[in-house]
Order: structure tokens, then C-alpha cells, then sequence
């Protein structure tokens, strides 16, 4: 801030300094939005992506179970075809 000889220019300056002072704080506001916006959008990203992983490491487990109730079955086929002394 300037410092001023006249009350004139000295309550002058002040209104300045204040307008200065509200454009600052708008511009600043803005930004803060921005920026929540912006980790607003990052966090649904990371979201999406996160779901989208742990979707994938469930089909990656399915297949193996998948296998294992097959052969499970096959065997339990096998077992009830096999006479009872064998068992």
C-alpha cells in the first residue's frame, strides 16, 4: 500500500486497496473450485479404476474355482460309478 499526504487520496487508496483486496479473494475462491473440481473428477478416476482392478483379480480367482468344481465333480461321478467295496 502507498502511503498518501491527502485524506482524499489517502481514503482513495483505500478504496483500491479494498477492491484489490475482493478481486484477490474471488480469484482465489475460483481456484479453490477449480482445484475441488478437479480432485472431485481424480477421485472418480481412481474410483472407476480401482473397481475395475479388483473386478479383475475376482474373474482371475473364478477360473481356478471354476476348474476345481469341474474336476470335483468328474471325481464325484467317477466315485458313484465305482462298486461299494471299492470305495
Amino acid at each position: 500500500m502507498v502511503e498518501s499526504d491527502t485524506p482524499k487520496k489517502k481514503k482513495l487508496q483505500e478504496q483500491i486497496d479494498a477492491q484489490v483486496a475482493r478481486e484477490l479473494e474471488e480469484q482465489q475462491e475460483k481456484e479453490n473450485m477449480r482445484m475441488n473440481e478437479q480432485i472431485a473428477r481424480d477421485a472418480e478416476v481412481a474410483r472407476i479404476h480401482a473397481k475395475e482392478e479388483l473386478q479383475g483379480m475376482i474373474d482371475s480367482l473364478d477360473k481356478p474355482n471354476e476348474t476345481i468344481a469341474k474336476y470335483l465333480q468328474e471325481y464325484q461321478e467317477f466315485a458313484s460309478e465305482l462298486p461299494l467295496e471299492k470305495r
